[in-house]
């Protein structure tokens, strides 16, 4: 759809209050009435309905009466559960027959005689309600509300027949922020662990210290090469020249005409040979580099189960809209029945009036369920995404048209699921991964309760003229040696150990309680996953005896055995019965979807499993409505 179609809910309410203000303005004559009337049609047009079910019962005017109605154009879920699919027209939906102004009552006492002997018991109240009801009968029908929200929200939804459980996860794994962001760790721990080996970059030195002034002119030069090696020791090696008139203090300073090339080596031989604070970097940001992963799946679990969640639910709430919109439609077609019966004397005119009650009742029903639908799309647009990264409010005509079949998990051993379970859970493999960072960090710190015993050796060798006629450079000089110190309290290194067992302590008891986790959701979940089949099961020989009892009463109703009242209960009860039914099967592919978290399954390969099968053999809701309703009309 163009974007230019979009409406937005203020002004779409702005726009309906003014044509409901216009209206009201040319039709109501009544002076006592019109009060009532302008303040009723200041509100939007959905406040308008709810007063009218507030108010309890809505008496159509006998102009209205003698047209024949028109019914609520309903439509399947496949083909869009609340607007037509792409490219066909929008259904003609009117109001009861607009009365000519002119012939219209013009005061509140005009009105009641015109309603006959019958009604003119009724008080001024109730006739102040009747003519705002009169008024309101223009108000904007429920399946123009839908086509215009439906029409803004799906203005740029993609061509889809239904929209699967796979392609919400497909469009998480790629698009949801929190998984993005986990995956940024890759890159932020990839550039910890390239800044921890920088300890071990070989470092190019150089120096230039010249005097050239005072009794002691000196003119020194050096360029080398170190580099800390992994075992704990220190390698360089470089090249100097010292030229010029030195202090007798400073007589190391000066080199042979050439210059002296030098080389040395430190090896640690107590504290640093095992592990250093250089290595422990390295290690610790592997662990964090190893950590990424069960970030990551950690972050696709808990965004995918509420996206499952989110997904149900807007699949239950669009087939319950649909239920509740056959039940509306069964009620606006029953009243031509009425309005025979009515002129032929079969029925009473309170029986008309009793049906009008109950098609304002439902259209409150019917609202209140789009309301629902509509909250579960928003919901699931933070997971379903566009291109861009963008919220996409799911269409209508992508509610998929029924269950995928599922068997019961036969052959399930708890105690071999728990086991892989507790290989596969994340959370699991990050308290371990901790547990290996504390472990260093004690390494480390039993390390430093040794003493610092280093072993050195340095060689050198000048170059060129002698320096001075004692010649005491020319010949090669090699150095051996070992240097040591501890601190006698040793407390830095004692209390880290301390720290680090308090720690290692912590990490056992969350590893335990992880542990104990995982066996109460798997076990919590397969046992909910067995009731919520029987109750399944339950639910639908309930519907199937509604279904039944409902189309027996029917033709009661029909044959004058039972009256409207009970068949309301009746259809009601029916209703309220198929609510049930969805809402259990809703429930069973959440509880579904909270067992497969608990075996630490990958969402996006168990539901492309799970849309792969053939629809449920549940029996389908709407479907049997509306073959009950045929039988029984």
């Amino acid at each position: 759809m163009a974007s230019n179609e979009r409406i937005s809910a203020n002004s779409f309410a702005r726009g309906q209050e003014g044509k409901l203000w216009q209206r009201c303005q040319r039709w109501v004559q009544a002076e006592n009435a019109q009060t009532l009337i302008a303040k009723a049609c200041r509100s939007a047009s959905l406040k308008i309905i709810l007063v009218a079910a507030v108010l309890g019962w809505i008496v159509p005017s006998r102009a209205a009466l003698a047209q024949p109605p028109q019914p609520i154009q309903l439509q399947a879920p496949a083909g869009g559960l609340l607007s037509d699919p792409p490219g066909t027209a929008a259904p003609a939906v009117l109001p009861a027959q607009q009365p000519d102004p002119a012939q219209q009552p013009a005061t509140l006492a005009d009105m009641i005689e015109a309603q006959g002997p019958a009604e003119s018991n009724r008080s001024p109240s109730a006739d102040a309600a009747f003519a705002w009801r009169e008024s309101t009968a223009i108000m904007m029908s429920i399946d123009d509300i839908t086509e215009q929200t439906s029409t803004a929200l799906s203005t740029n939804a993609p061509e889809l027949e239904s929209l699967a459980l796979a392609d919400v996860l497909a469009s998480l794994y790629r698009y949801y922020p929190e998984v993005l962001a986990a995956e940024q760790m890759q890159q932020q721990t990839a550039g910890q662990l390239r800044s921890a080996w920088g300890s071990y970059d070989t470092k190019v030195y150089a120096e230039s210290m010249n005097q050239p002034t005072g009794y002691y002119q000196t003119y020194r030069n050096g360029l080398g090469v170190a580099r800390q090696t992994w075992w704990g020791g220190y390698l360089s090696a470089g090249y100097r020249v010292g030229r010029g008139y030195y202090e007798p203090w400073y007589k190391e300073r000066q080199t042979d005409d050439a210059g002296e090339f030098k080389a040395s080596m430190t090896v640690p031989l107590l504290q640093g040979r095992a592990i250093d604070m250089e290595r422990l970097a390295v290690f610790q940001a592997t662990v964090d580099r190893q950590m990424v992963e069960p970030v990551i799946r950690q972050a696709i679990l808990d965004a995918s189960l509420n996206a499952v969640n989110h997904y149900w639910s807007w699949v239950a709430a669009g087939t319950v809209l649909n239920t509740q919109r056959n039940l509306l439609k069964l009620t606006e077609a029953r009243r031509k029945q009425f309005e025979a019966g009515v002129k032929a004397g079969a029925f009473k005119e309170i029986d008309m009036v009793l049906n009008d009650q109950l098609i304002a009742e439902r259209k409150t029903t019917v609202l209140k369920a789009i309301q629902k639908y509509r909250e579960a799309g928003f919901k699931l647009s933070l997971y379903l995404r566009d291109e861009s990264g963008n919220p996409m409010v799911p269409a209508d005509h992508w509610l998929p048209k029924g269950y995928p079949e599922i068997d019961m998990l036969d052959g399930f051993v708890l105690q071999t699921a728990l086991s892989e379970a507790l290989a596969r859970r994340p959370e699991l493999d990050l308290i371990m991964l901790d547990q290996r960072r504390v472990s260093l960090d004690q390494r480390q710190a039993r390390n430093e309760m040794l003493p610092n015993l280093d072993f050195f050796t340095q060689g050198s060798q000048d170059l060129g003229a002698r320096a001075s006629s004692s010649n005491d450079k020319g010949d090669f000089e090699f150095i051996l040696g070992i240097r040591s110190d501890v601190p006698i309290q040793r407390r830095k290194a004692s209390g880290k150990i301390m720290s680090n067992q308090a720690k290692a302590a912590q990490i056992q008891q969350k590893l335990r309680l992880a542990r104990d986790k995982v066996a109460m959701e798997l076990s919590n979940s397969y046992n909910s996953l067995r009731l919520s089949q029987m109750i399944v099961v339950q639910s639908e020989n309930a519907f199937y005896n509604a279904l039944e009892t409902q189309k027996r009463y029917r033709i009661g109703f029909e044959e004058g055995y039972s009256d409207l009242v009970y068949l309301n209960l009746i259809e009601t009860k029916a209703n309220e019965t198929e609510i049930k039914l969805i809402e259990a099967q809703r429930d069973w592919y959440q509880i579904l979807s909270k067992l497969q978290r608990a075996l630490g399954l990958d969402p996006l390969e168990q539901a492309m499993r799970l849309d792969s099968l053939p629809m449920h053999p549940m029996i389908k809701p709407s479907e049997e409505t509306e073959e009950a309703d045929a039988d029984g009309d």
